[in-house]
């Protein structure tokens, strides 16, 4: 199992400490006590930037100016490569778990001309996913399908290709979705999973207020416990894409994604307003997935594609 680009790859993100969340009514993982900034600081330096070495001989213009250079991110699109990388082609079937309106799914039909079942239990998803594909060009080849991937309405070994980006966190029981997801892939049949997993900078606190909002499991952002149910249910590790930050980088640089700085901060000073203009729910989840955003720029959550290859 490769790493690749370069990038490290972090294992035992999570512990298995836990913590009650007033008002919440379920417990949140701990991340370790080695993220905090503190002890991030006393294990990467050798002690606090002083006064002196703040405001020393050094030219803060260079400086920023070496930050403003980009380092070339790839976009969320990237994820069509790694498909295209495994030999996804027109005689191929996918199931798309988690596919939303079918974007992805019309993406994979025009790209690789295979045929796409996209599944998603949300009634307003299979809604605008009927309505995208009765008008696009290669709409022939998808199919939209109310279910869910704890009980994907599917004969088994019905697919070569499982798809799933970015819905994992949504997930109650990883063991039943991921066997679930073997059972209807073909012999050797390859899942590609694009998921956000928590690393050992995130705080306590901070996994309260993104999770809270954003409908996520908790324990659905740990890597080990992903890995160990992926094995479980039959899957091979075949690789595995560390993206940190990339997609978050690429479209800041593109100027396709909202300031999530500037939101959160007009969410927190007209919280009252905001509520009464666009109702609780609204407010928390925008809330959320910027909070979520900001914590993937930060590097205390971290996005992953894995290709799990069925035994």
């Amino acid at each position: 199992m490769a790493c690749r680009d370069g990038h490290v790859c972090h294992w035992g993100a999570m512990s298995a400490d836990r913590f009650d969340v007033s008002g919440v009514g379920r417990s949140f993982p701990v991340f370790g006590v080695a993220g905090s900034v503190e002890g991030m600081a006393k294990d990467t330096w050798s002690g606090p930037v002083t006064v002196e070495q703040m405001y020393g001989d050094w030219d803060w213009e260079a400086a920023v100016a070496a930050v403003g250079r980009s380092l070339d991110p790839r976009p969320s699109a990237s994820i069509f490569d790694t498909l295209e990388s495994l030999g996804l082609g027109p005689n191929d079937t996918v199931i798309d778990i988690g596919g939303r309106d079918a974007s992805h799914g019309l993406i994979m039909a025009e790209r690789f001309g295979c045929r796409v079942v996209s599944v998603d239990p949300a009634v307003e998803n299979i809604s605008d996913g009927r309505a995208a594909i009765a008008d696009h060009e290669f709409g022939h080849l998808v199919e939209v399908v109310q279910g869910s991937i704890e009980q994907i309405p599917a004969d088994d070994a019905a697919f070569t290709f499982v798809f799933s980006r970015d819905m994992f966190a949504h997930v109650e029981d990883a063991d039943v979705a991921l066997a679930e997801c073997a059972r209807v892939l073909a012999p050797r049949g390859v899942m590609v999973l694009h998921q956000v997993f928590a690393t050992d900078l995130l705080e306590p606190i901070e996994a309260e207020q993104v999770f809270g909002h954003t409908a996520a499991v908790p324990e659905r952002f740990s890597s080990d416990g992903f890995e160990q149910a992926a094995r479980s249910a039959g899957f091979m590790i075949e690789d595995l894409e560390v993206l940190g930050s990339e997609w978050y980088e690429a479209s800041q640089e593109a100027g396709t994604a909202p300031n999530y700085l500037l939101q959160v901060s007009r969410l927190r000073r007209a919280r009252e307003a905001l509520i009464d203009e666009i109702g609780e729910t609204a407010y928390r989840v925008v809330y959320g997935n910027a909070l979520w955003s900001i914590n993937q720029m930060l590097g205390k959550l971290e996005s992953r594609i894995y290709t799990l290859r069925r035994s």
